[in-house]
């Protein structure tokens, strides 16, 4: 099916996006069908829908060589999460925050104040390293702003958001651990970067939580030429999430991480 700008207008606008709105956008540049123009059509459409006092914003996350992203990161890395986001990075006037491994890209009134000082302070542990999802992170604003989300063609697999509920949970729980030792053995525990091979971190389903939150009716879903696009709020949606894992950490997490929840739960003030 053939996609034009103007459908994509008509979907985002059905979905909610208005002008001045903050909007991150997860793509898939194939799933709606083709679309004439390519990328720039969908960012043009975004920009549009936006006007002057709006901002966009993209993952330009690194997946290839991760191992190595902070040994090798540079500001000129080309986003890996696909042709939409790497079109948008190399657009003049786009900003990009300064983090090798969950960089982002924006444009427009408060690009700046998004992807400036990533990670250089109020940093958390976590598997990705202490910066990505640091309080000063953009992950961290756009939540702290009940940004909207927009997921074009992906499913909540894709939604980046979901990180930073890892991190806020792993901190707020480490953080309520008073035994000085107790708190290190645990934190020793959990999955980092130089050692991938534990499966201790509260990694989710994405499609799973994807479905509590639309039945929880967070979600609105507007059809694009082949493709649907889901949209909903950063706060409202992490915030329900995390509720979920917490009361359900059967149906979201792995038995290894479950057994470090409830030893660390124990240590804690958190019902």
């Amino acid at each position: 099916m053939e996609v034009s700008k103007q459908d994509i207008i008509d979907a985002l606008r059905e979905g909610g996006i208005r002008s001045g709105d903050t909007v991150i956008v997860h793509s898939s540049l194939k799933a709606c069908g083709h679309i004439d123009g390519g990328a720039d059509t969908v960012i043009d459409a975004f920009l549009e829908v936006l006007g002057k006092d709006g901002t966009l914003v993209m993952p330009a996350l690194a997946q290839k060589n991760f191992e190595t992203a902070y040994e090798d990161w540079s500001m000129d890395r080309p986003s890996d999460v696909g042709l939409i986001t790497e079109t948008f990075r190399l657009r003049p006037g786009v900003l990009r925050s300064d983090q090798a491994t969950h960089s982002v890209c924006a444009c427009g009134k408060d690009a700046e104040w998004l992807t400036r000082d990533h990670g250089k302070y109020g940093q958390r542990p976590g598997v990705f390293g202490a910066t990505p999802f640091a309080a000063c992170s953009p992950w961290q604003k756009l939540y702290d702003i009940n940004a909207k989300i927009v997921l074009f063609g992906v499913t909540m697999q894709s939604n980046t958001m979901k990180h930073l509920i890892e991190y806020q949970f792993i901190d707020d729980m480490l953080s309520k651990i008073s035994d000085v030792d107790k708190r290190k053995e645990l934190f020793g525990r959990l999955r980092a970067m130089d050692k991938m091979d534990t499966m201790c971190w509260p990694f989710s389903s994405g499609v799973k939580t994807q479905e509590w939150c639309d039945k929880e009716g967070l979600l609105r879903k507007v059809k694009c030429g082949n493709g649907e696009l889901v949209f909903f709020r950063a706060k409202d949606t992490n915030d329900y999430s995390e509720k979920i894992y917490f009361a359900h950490p059967e149906l979201f997490w792995n038995e290894e991480f479950i057994a470090w929840f409830k030893e660390a739960k124990e240590l804690t003030e958190l019902i």
